[in-house]
């Protein structure tokens, strides 16, 4: 059993918002983490895809797909936001609706990415690992939860990696999903 924790309540106005995303009372070296590495995660992405001649439209999506999808693989793995999103109000329906939200990102990929049209067997695929894992984990009991997710992720990352192929350009972010909602958004502290 976890002690008891006194969370903050979130700042109002623009502040607040940033408080309700990464948790209230994130210091400036987690800030400057969680910034950081979504930054530098963005200008990879939009590096890669340039090289491979993409266009400027998806380039830009390829960047924010990518501050998303590193900067918060990172903030989840602070103190702080594992705290916020596991405080003791938190619902299982909440981790389903936030982890569920990123089949979208999925879908995004496999329209935009993945060569002409809509790759429906990766957006399947990918999403239903992304599914079943994260039942596997929210089913788990407590101490065995990092451990299952770190499983998922290396079958999740191995079947996309090596049965449907990597992304070009974006080769990073199922991996890098999987790390930010199985074992980041899922496990808590």
């Amino acid at each position: 059993m976890q002690p008891s924790v006194v969370m903050p309540a979130p700042r109002s106005g623009l502040p607040g918002s940033w408080d309700r995303l990464v948790g209230p009372d994130m210091g400036w070296h987690e800030t400057l983490l969680v910034i950081g590495a979504g930054s530098v995660g963005a200008i990879l992405a939009a590096w890669a895809l340039a090289a491979q001649g993409a266009s400027t439209w998806l380039i830009v999506l390829g960047a924010v797909i990518a501050l998303d999808v590193i900067g918060g693989a990172v903030c989840f793995a602070t103190e702080t936001t594992k705290r916020w999103y596991h405080r003791p109000d938190a619902t299982v329906g909440q981790h389903v609706s936030f982890t569920s939200l990123h089949l979208l990102h999925i879908g995004v990929v496999a329209w935009a990415f993945r060569g002409d049209g809509f790759d429906a067997t990766y957006a399947a695929a990918v999403s239903a690992c992304l599914i079943v894992a994260m039942v596997a984990v929210l089913a788990t009991p407590r101490r065995l939860k990092l451990p299952v997710a770190v499983a998922c992720f290396l079958v999740g990352s191995g079947l996309v990696l090596c049965v449907l192929g990597a992304t070009p350009g974006l080769e990073w972010f199922a991996p890098a999903l999987f790390v930010k909602l199985l074992i980041g958004h899922l496990v808590p502290r």
